[in-house]
């Protein structure tokens, strides 16, 4: 039996090494195919191309959506209802104050805060205003026939407004447009009041200041801190002036 083991396994390693050749030759007759390298070179320069159009396309959406805010926001502020568009900061607050040395065109009825407890307006027919010092409002009229109005002239009221404070205002009239106007006071300074005048041109308007003086709030008798008062045009000439009585 030993024997006739011995005697196959001769025939099975010659078998396996002829199918060893066999497979070999095969393998040479196979021909490998070329890489498609152009193929992938273009595939690769596509996906690029895409992913660079998508980028850039990203990009110009972010920038014209505030593009299309802004014409939106502009198509608004100038269309039809624009007035109600307006910034919180931009509304005027009632009643408004104007900036010291200034001139204001106002509208007729139109709150003028001189300072928390004073408040001045004008109507085509005068002068209003409000103090803790008179309660209820005060009214001088430029229609009743108690001013002159065929010549320059300037009037003067005066309050006191709490501490060292007056309170000081008056109707202007004459020819010209009003541009400033300067209270000497009679401690010696030169005060720049408001003008506050309507549209229009009525050839009056109003002017007021506040002053500090304490020596005459110190005085015993009444005393006229304005010694003199002056409105001037845009050119420097003198629209009216008057001197206070003492």
């Amino acid at each position: 039996m030993n024997r006739h083991r011995r005697s196959l396994r001769p025939s099975a390693e010659a078998e396996a090494e002829r199918l060893r050749e066999v497979f070999t030759e095969a393998a040479y007759d196979v021909t490998p195919s070329a890489v498609p390298l152009a193929a992938i070179e273009r595939a690769g320069r596509l996906r690029k191309r895409r992913r660079t159009t998508a980028v850039v396309g990203s990009a110009c959406a972010l920038l014209v959506i505030p593009l299309a805010v802004v014409a939106l926001r502009e198509a608004l502020s100038s269309g039809p209802g624009a007035e109600h568009l307006t910034s919180p900061t931009a509304v005027r607050a009632s009643p408004s104050a104007a900036p010291k040395g200034t001139v204001r065109v106002v509208t007729p009825g139109e709150r003028v805060k001189v300072s928390p407890d004073i408040k001045i307006w004008l109507t085509e027919d005068g002068q209003h205003w409000s103090s803790p010092g008179n309660p209820g409002s005060q009214f001088r009229s430029v229609t009743d026939g108690n001013l002159d109005l065929s010549g320059p002239g300037v009037g003067v009221q005066q309050e006191g407004a709490g501490g060292y404070e007056y309170f000081l205002s008056g109707i202007y009239h004459g020819k010209g447009d009003a541009a400033r106007v300067e209270i000497d006071t009679a401690g010696g300074a030169v005060v720049n009041g408001t003008v506050l005048t309507l549209a229009g041109g009525p050839h009056w308007g109003v002017w007021y200041a506040m002053v500090s003086d304490a020596k005459a709030a110190e005085s015993d008798r009444l005393t006229s801190i304005a010694r003199r008062v002056t409105v001037y045009d845009s050119a420097g000439g003198v629209v009216a002036s008057t001197e206070a009585t003492r």
